[in-house]
C-alpha cells in the first residue's frame, strides 16, 4: 500500500498539463450518466408512489370492468367472494341549462364509495357519506360538478341542471376524487353522481360516436395480498369479457406514454455509456501513444507492468469519478425538479425525493463503461518497451495481441467488467431482453465496422494509383497499414450508428405523441344533424373563415355474428371490442381514409368502390374480436342484417378526436336513413368567438366543446414530445463530441507524415486538402454500414422494444449525417494545421 499512493500521486500529477483534452471525455461520460442517473430517479419515484399508495389510486385493492354492460348478480357474488366491492359508472353525457350545453365526463358512485382516499369538494363535510350529500331531494338526485362547468352552464349550488335529459340539482363542487389517476384523460367536465342517479337518467347514450359507458367495480380484498386477489379474479373472470387490472395496470394512457419516454430515455443512456466509452478508448489510446515515450523512461528506470499500469488507470479512475459525478449531480437534480409537473400529468402524487439505488447503478454504469473501454489502451501502455527510445518518440503504442490477451489471465478484468455492465443494465431496465439486445447490438456493430473498414483497405491496396496527387494521398493514408484509419472509422461508426438509432425512436415516438393530427384537433363536435345544417355550417365556415370542417353520416347498428357465429357466443377482449357488442353502435362510411388514421393491416378500398360490402375495424377489435381480413361481421341495421368483410385494420390518432370503431365502404350504408357527425375546428386563438358565433347563427344544433380537453392533452404530449427531441439532440451532440475525439487518434504520427511530406515538396494547400478528403472518406465509408446498422437496430427497438411504429425522416438522417460527415472532414484536416503552417524545423526536432 506505501508503493500504490505515490504512484497514484505521481500519475494524477502527470495529467495535469493535459486536462483539457480529456474534456470531451468528461462530458460523454458524464451525459450518459445524467440521462440513466434522471430517468431510474423518476421511475422510482413512479414505483414508489405506486407500491405506496396502489390502493388509493385504484380505488380499491384490484378492480374489475366491462364497457357492454353491468355484472349479473351472479357475478357481483362471485366478487364477494374476493372482498368489499362498490359500484362505479364512467360515462359521457350531455349536460344542459337554460343558459348553454356541455360535455359532461359523469362518474356515477354507489354506497361505500370511496374505500381509499377521500373526495374532494368544499361543499361534502369531512365525514361525510357522498351518497347522503347526493341523495334525491325534492324529487332531484343531486350532482358534484367541476366549477368550470358552473361558468360555462350559468350555475350555482342548488340550482337545477340536466344531464342525459334528467333533472339533477347541483349541490356543490368537485374539485378531485380519489382514484381519477385511473381514469386517464377523459373527454368532457367532470359530474360526479351517484348509481341511483344515473339509473334515473332517460338518456344514457354518449353523444359522440366511440365513447360508451364503463362499469367498474372496485374490489378491496378480504385477504390483503393484492397478487393473489388479482390471480384469481384474472381465473374467473377474465374469458367472460371482462378487464381484470390493478393500480399500475390502470395508470392509464398517459402512464403508458411517460413509460415509452423513460424506456426511450433508458436506451440512449445506455447509447450516451457507448458512446462515452468509445471516447475514453479514443482518448486514453490517443493519450497512451503521444506518451509512449515517457512509458519507454519509465520503463527503463525499472517499472514494471504493474507500476505503468497503476499511472495510467488512476488517470482514468480520475476522469470517470469526475464525469460520473457531474452526472449524477446534473441527472437527480432535473429528475427533483421535474418530478412536480410529471405528477400533475399522471394524476399521481410524487413527492421530490432522492433514492440513492438508481444513482448508486447510474455511478457504478458510468464507471464500468470507463473501465471497460480504457482496459485495452491500458494494456497497450504496458507493453511499451525501452527500445522504443531509440526508435521514434511517441508515434504511436504497440497493436493489442489480441491472442495473446485472450489466453491470458489479464483478460479476466475485462469479462468482469462486461458482466458488471450487463448487470447493471438489468437493474435499470428490469429487461433481460433488452440488455442482451443492446450487448450483441454493439458487438455486432464494432466487427461490422472493423471488418468493413478492413475490407476497404484491402480493396484500396489494390487499385492502380492514379490520378491527381491529393487523390493517391488521401487513398494511400487510408489504405496503408500502419495508419490509425481503422480506429477512426470505428468510432465514427459506432457514433453515426448510435445517432441514427436515436434519431429513429425520436421520430416514432413524436409520431406516437402527437398522431398524425394532433394540430387539427376540434374545438367543437356536433352530432345528428342533417343535410339542410350541414348546408348552413358550410356556409357560415366559408364566410367567417373557420379553420377547418368536416362532416361524417352517422347511423347506429348492432353487431349480431362474427365469421357466422352468433355474437353473444363469443367471448371478447379488450373494452373495444365490448363496446361493440353492448347494443346498437355509431357506424359510418367513407370513402377516403381520415387523415389521423392510418393502416395497420389491409389495404383502403379505393374512391370508386363499387363491391362487395366491405368495413375497415379499429386494430384493437382484431384481437378483441379474434378477427381478421377476409372474415366477415353482421350488423342488424334498421332491422335488416347487412354482411361485410374486414377490409383492413386501422389506428387513428385519438388526439385528432372521436373516429369510428367500424367504417364501412361506399355503396353498402347509403341506403339506410342517415344523421352527420359533425367537427369544427376554429382558428388559433379564435376558439370562444367561434363558440359564440354558432351558437348565435344556428341556435338549434348542439355543440360540445371539446378542443379544451383535447389540448390538455396534446399539450402533455407535445411536452413529452419536445422533450424527446431534446434528448435526441443531446445524444447527437455527444456523439458529434465522439467524432472529433476520434480525430486525436495518431495525431503526432499524422503531424510527423505531414512534416516530413512538407519537408519533401508538399505545398500547404496540398496537405490540408489532403487530410480533408481523406476523412471526408472515412467518415463517408463509416456512415454507410453506420446508416444500414442504425435503421435495423431502430426497427427492431421500435417494434420490439417500445412498441411503436416504425417510421424515420430521411431528410433529418441526411442532414446529420452530412453535418457529422463534414466536422469530420474539416477537424481532421484541422489536426495537422499546425504541422503544415510552421516551420519544419523545430517540429522534426521534436520527432
Amino acid at each position: 500500500m506505501g508503493r500504490i499512493w505515490p504512484a497514484i500521486r505521481i500519475g494524477l500529477l502527470d495529467m495535469r498539463g493535459d486536462l483539457r483534452r480529456f474534456l470531451l471525455l468528461v462530458v460523454c461520460l458524464a451525459v450518459g450518466t445524467a440521462l440513466i442517473s434522471g430517468v431510474n430517479s423518476v421511475g422510482t419515484s413512479i414505483s414508489h408512489a405506486i407500491d405506496e399508495g396502489a390502493a388509493e389510486i385504484m380505488g380499491g385493492d384490484i378492480e374489475l370492468s366491462r364497457a357492454d354492460r353491468p355484472a349479473t348478480p351472479d357475478e357481483v357474488a362471485e366478487m364477494e367472494k374476493l372482498g368489499q366491492v362498490v359500484y362505479v359508472v364512467d360515462t359521457n353525457l350531455r349536460a344542459e341549462s337554460f343558459d348553454g350545453e356541455a360535455f359532461a365526463d359523469v362518474t356515477a358512485v354507489d354506497h361505500g364509495y370511496p374505500m381509499f382516499g377521500s373526495i374532494v369538494s368544499p361543499h361534502l363535510p369531512a365525514g361525510e357519506d357522498i351518497n347522503e350529500l347526493l341523495r334525491r331531494q325534492d324529487n332531484a338526485y343531486g350532482a358534484l360538478i367541476d366549477p368550470v362547468l358552473l361558468d360555462q352552464l350559468n350555475l350555482a349550488p342548488g340550482d337545477i341542471m340536466g344531464i342525459g335529459g334528467t333533472q339533477f340539482s347541483v349541490r356543490g363542487t368537485l374539485t378531485r376524487i380519489p382514484d381519477a389517476a385511473v381514469r386517464g384523460f377523459r373527454l368532457g367536465i367532470p359530474v360526479l353522481i351517484t348509481v341511483d342517479g344515473f339509473n334515473r337518467i332517460s338518456d344514457r347514450t354518449s353523444p359522440l360516436p366511440g365513447l360508451g359507458s364503463w362499469y367498474r367495480y372496485k374490489v378491496k380484498l378480504t385477504s390483503g395480498d393484492i397478487d393473489a386477489g388479482l390471480a384469481s379474479a384474472t381465473e374467473q373472470f377474465s374469458d367472460f369479457g371482462w378487464t381484470v387490472r390493478s393500480a399500475r395496470d390502470g395508470l392509464g394512457q398517459m402512464v403508458r406514454y411517460y413509460d415509452l419516454f423513460m424506456r426511450f430515455l433508458v436506451i440512449v443512456g445506455l447509447g450516451s455509456l457507448l458512446i462515452g466509452g468509445v471516447s475514453v478508448w479514443t482518448g486514453m489510446r490517443a493519450y497512451i501513444s503521444e506518451r509512449s515515450s515517457v512509458i519507454a523512461v519509465m520503463r527503463s528506470i525499472g517499472a514494471g507492468r504493474s507500476r505503468v499500469f497503476l499511472h495510467f488507470f488512476s488517470q482514468v479512475a480520475a476522469l470517470a469519478i469526475v464525469g460520473v459525478l457531474i452526472g449524477l449531480v446534473v441527472g437527480g437534480g432535473i429528475a427533483w425538479l421535474l418530478l412536480p409537473s410529471i405528477s400533475g400529468a399522471v394524476g399521481i402524487s410524487l413527492t421530490p425525493a432522492i433514492y440513492p439505488q438508481p444513482l448508486l447503478v447510474a455511478a457504478g454504469a458510468g464507471l464500468v463503461t470507463a473501465f471497460a473501454f480504457a482496459y485495452l489502451p491500458l494494456q497497450q501502455a504496458q507493453a511499451i518497451r525501452p527500445v522504443l527510445l531509440f526508435r521514434s518518440k511517441g508515434l504511436d503504442a504497440p497493436p493489442v495481441d489480441w491472442k495473446a490477451l485472450l489466453l491470458s489471465p489479464q483478460v479476466v478484468p475485462l469479462l468482469l467488467a462486461i458482466l458488471a455492465f450487463f448487470f447493471l443494465a438489468w437493474l435499470m431496465t428490469n429487461d433481460i431482453a433488452l440488455v442482451l439486445a443492446f450487448g450483441a447490438a454493439s458487438a455486432i456493430a464494432a466487427i461490422l465496422f472493423q471488418g468493413f473498414i478492413r475490407l476497404v483497405q484491402w480493396s484500396l491496396s489494390k487499385l492502380p494509383e492514379r490520378g491527381p496527387r491529393i487523390i493517391r494521398h488521401a487513398l494511400r493514408s487510408i489504405s496503408a497499414a500502419g495508419q490509425n484509419a481503422a480506429a477512426v472509422a470505428v468510432s465514427a461508426g459506432m457514433a453515426l450508428a448510435m445517432l441514427i438509432v436515436v434519431l429513429v425512436m425520436q421520430a416514432n415516438l413524436q409520431r406516437e405523441f402527437l398522431g398524425a393530427s394532433a394540430f387539427d384537433a376540434p374545438t367543437l363536435v356536433g352530432s345528428d344533424l342533417f343535410p339542410d345544417e350541414i348546408e348552413d355550417l358550410e356556409a357560415l365556415a366559408e364566410e367567417r373563415g373557420i379553420g377547418r370542417f368536416v362532416a361524417t353520416p352517422m347511423l347506429r347498428g348492432a353487431l349480431t355474428q362474427i365469421k357466422g357465429t352468433a355474437a353473444d357466443q363469443i367471448r371478447t377482449r379488450g373494452p373495444e371490442a365490448s363496446f361493440l357488442l353492448s347494443g346498437e353502435v355509431p357506424l359510418t362510411y367513407r370513402e377516403e381514409m381520415p387523415s389521423s388514421s392510418r393502416l395497420v393491416a389491409g389495404n383502403w378500398w379505393p374512391e370508386d368502390y363499387a363491391g362487395e360490402p366491405l368495413v375497415s375495424l379499429h386494430q384493437s377489435l382484431r384481437n378483441g374480436l379474434g378477427v381478421d381480413i377476409g372474415d366477415t361481421l353482421t350488423f342488424e341495421i334498421f332491422g335488416e342484417p347487412v354482411t361485410a368483410t374486414i377490409a383492413n385494420f386501422r389506428d387513428y390518432s385519438w388526439q385528432g378526436g372521436i373516429d369510428f370503431l367500424a367504417s364501412f365502404a361506399p355503396g353498402v350504408l347509403e341506403a339506410y336513413p342517415t344523421t352527420l357527425f359533425a367537427s369544427v375546428t376554429a382558428n388559433p386563438g379564435q376558439e370562444e368567438a367561434i363558440t359564440r358565433l354558432l351558437a348565435a347563427e344556428l341556435p338549434d344544433i348542439r355543440f360540445i366543446s371539446v378542443g379544451d380537453t383535447l389540448k390538455q392533452v396534446t399539450d402533455a404530449l407535445g411536452q413529452l414530445s419536445f422533450a424527446a427531441t431534446l434528448v435526441g439532440g443531446l445524444a447527437v451532440g455527444n456523439g458529434l463530441l465522439v467524432l472529433v475525439g476520434s480525430l486525436s487518434t495518431g495525431r503526432r504520427q499524422r503531424e510527423a507524415d505531414t512534416v516530413i511530406t512538407k519537408v519533401l515538396g508538399a505545398t500547404r494547400f496540398e496537405l490540408l486538402a489532403t487530410a480533408f478528403l481523406q476523412y471526408f472518406l472515412l467518415a463517408l465509408l463509416a456512415a454507410i454500414p453506420a446508416v444500414v446498422l442504425g435503421l435495423l437496430v431502430g426497427r427492431v427497438v421500435s417494434g420490439l422494444m417500445l412498441e411503436v411504429e416504425f417510421t424515420y425522416r430521411p431528410d433529418v438522417i441526411a442532414i446529420v449525417i452530412g453535418l457529422a460527415i463534414s466536422i469530420t472532414a474539416l477537424l481532421g484536416a484541422m489536426t495537422i494545421l499546425r504541422a503544415a503552417t510552421a516551420r519544419p524545423a523545430r517540429l522534426l526536432r521534436d520527432l
